[in-house]
Parts: structure tokens; C-alpha cells; sequence
């Protein structure tokens, strides 16, 4: 078997077992089928299905166990199941574009400049090994750039965009720095101490997005009513992790999220137009409403 042919057999194994928890034979049946959608051979004995078993946990971090009760295979739950999901997707991804050469004509990428990636792996280990990182940083507002030396904390992505966030050592704040923005880093020898009174992670608790709101003020509740058409996408695709249904009719929707009302999220209320309302609080209703009014005074 080629190792194009072992990568799609992982990519058919992992997805089938995504869906819901398979026998041996389920599994087979399903390389079968998959054989012929992908055009290679799938199928193999049982001793290479416990050797692929184990190569999936190796390269994927993708547990998969058997349950002698059920008789059935399925993927274990883990506290990085998210990290885990998104290798999975790009796994996925990967797969059916490189199969799909030559099909040029039924596939459609959305333009987008570079987000940063090639400098996703040296962060990561600047974070992982609490290293200081030298940036050489061009932000949004400014046709220059600056030296920025930063004790890295996190990633965060935010609307297909990778962000690090890390204590800006000259301002001697916490602050948010676009991957895409960074001409260039340089991971030096300095160790830094993670801060161990707050998490820096929890600055973002609260938060819609990349900009933290006022630690020193109390989160008040924000309450939406949305055209019942919108509200599909918002229930599916909640806002905010404190995401309550308040209200679910054939008239409108009506949750109650707990953020602190920044720009970014002020941006995305915006970008709903017509389909949602502000309930609570008065002073961001009053906000959004002063906002609609400017945006429509370019037009008269």
C-alpha cells in the first residue's frame, strides 16, 4: 500500500468514526465504499488495522479505542479535542485537494493575503518554552515598522486570523499582536516567568473576539433579538461561550450573552443591519443606534 493510499485509509477511518462509534466489519464496509469514491484500494487485513490504529494516535493525536462491550471502535474524548478537531479538518482538507487535481473547475478559494502561519510554529515554541520573542511588527494604523520585545502567552484565532497575545515588555502591558502583521522573529535565549496571579487567558473570558474589555468594570448582560432567519445562524454558531436562548419563536430569537461591549463586538452587531436589535444594555443600544444613524447619513 502507497502512502497515499495509507493517509486516505486514516482520513476514511477517523471520519467514519467521527459520525458514531463502528465495528470492525462497519469499518471495512465503509473502506470499501470509500475505495471507490477515492479511486485507490482501502482495504486491508486486521493486523494492519491495528497498525493504523496506532499511526493515527502517532501522527493525528486521535485516540481511538475499542469497547469489548459493544464490540465497536470509537474516538476517545480528550481535553484537546479542539486542537485535535482542527488537525483533523486540515487533515481533510489536505486529502481531497491533493486528490482533486486536475478538478480546478469545481473548487473556488477565497483570496486572502498570508495570516502569519510561517511563523506559527517558532511562536509556539517561544510560548511553550516561555522564551522572550524580538518582533519586527507592522501594525494596522502605521507605515512603519518597530521593534517589539513581547513575553509570549497564547494564540488566538479570531475570524480566520491568528493572533499572539504576550506582555509587550517595553509598555509593560498585555497586548495583541496579527500574526500576519509580523515582518519578521527572532527567538532569543531570555526566559520569562508565566504569570502565575491571573491566567492571561482569562482576559479574554468575557471578551467577543481580540480586544479585552475593562478588567476594573462589571460584565453586564447583553440581550439580542434577532430575525427568526439570522437566529439559525446564531444558534448555530453561538457568539459567546455564555450564550443563552432567551426567547425562540417564529417571530424572533432573543439571547443573553455576558461580554464586555468592545468594538470588535460592537463591528459584528453592525454587520447584522436590519436583523438584530440591542435590548440591554441602554448605553450599547444607544451606541449601535448612533452608529446606523452615521452610516446612513453616507448616503444622503
Amino acid at each position: 500500500m502507497s502512502k497515499l493510499e495509507i493517509t486516505h485509509r486514516h482520513s476514511a477511518i477517523i471520519n467514519k468514526l467521527k459520525k458514531h462509534p463502528a465495528s470492525l466489519k462497519e469499518i471495512e464496509r465503509h473502506l470499501e465504499q470509500e475505495s471507490e469514491i477515492r479511486g485507490c484500494i482501502l482495504t486491508s487485513t486486521s493486523k494492519t488495522f491495528k497498525r493504523d490504529l496506532e499511526d493515527i494516535f502517532s501522527l493525528y493525536h486521535c485516540d481511538i479505542q475499542y469497547n469489548r462491550a459493544n464490540n465497536e471502535y470509537y474516538i476517545k474524548s480528550t481535553e484537546e479535542d479542539t486542537i485535535n478537531n482542527r488537525m483533523l479538518e486540515a487533515f481533510n482538507t489536505f486529502n481531497a485537494l491533493n486528490s482533486s487535481v486536475g478538478y480546478n473547475e469545481y473548487v473556488e478559494f477565497e483570496e486572502t493575503a498570508s495570516n502569519g502561519s510561517e511563523n506559527f510554529h517558532g511562536i509556539l515554541h517561544a510560548i511553550k518554552n516561555k522564551v522572550v520573542l524580538k518582533i519586527n511588527y507592522q501594525s494596522y494604523w502605521s507605515s512603519t515598522t518597530r521593534e517589539r520585545n513581547v513575553k509570549p502567552y497564547f494564540l488566538k484565532e479570531f475570524k480566520n486570523l491568528w493572533y499572539l497575545i504576550g506582555q509587550d515588555i517595553d509598555k509593560d502591558e498585555i497586548r495583541t499582536f496579527a500574526l500576519d502583521r509580523m515582518k519578521s522573529i527572532e527567538i532569543t535565549r531570555k526566559k520569562f516567568v508565566y504569570p502565575v496571579e491571573e491566567e492571561p487567558k482569562s482576559y479574554f473570558d468575557n471578551c467577543y473576539g481580540i480586544i479585552s474589555g475593562d478588567q476594573r468594570k462589571p460584565v453586564e448582560a447583553v440581550v439580542l433579538s434577532f430575525h427568526p432567519f439570522q437566529g439559525k445562524y446564531v444558534k448555530s454558531m453561538p457568539l459567546h461561550s455564555s450564550q443563552k436562548i432567551v426567547k425562540d419563536t417564529d417571530e424572533e430569537l432573543v439571547i443573553k450573552l455576558y461580554v464586555y461591549p468592545t468594538f470588535d463586538f460592537e463591528m459584528q452587531l453592525l454587520s447584522y443591519g436590519p436583523l438584530v436589535q440591542v435590548l440591554k444594555p441602554v448605553e450599547l443600544r444607544d451606541t449601535i443606534k448612533e452608529k446606523l444613524k452615521k452610516a446612513l447619513e453616507n448616503y444622503r
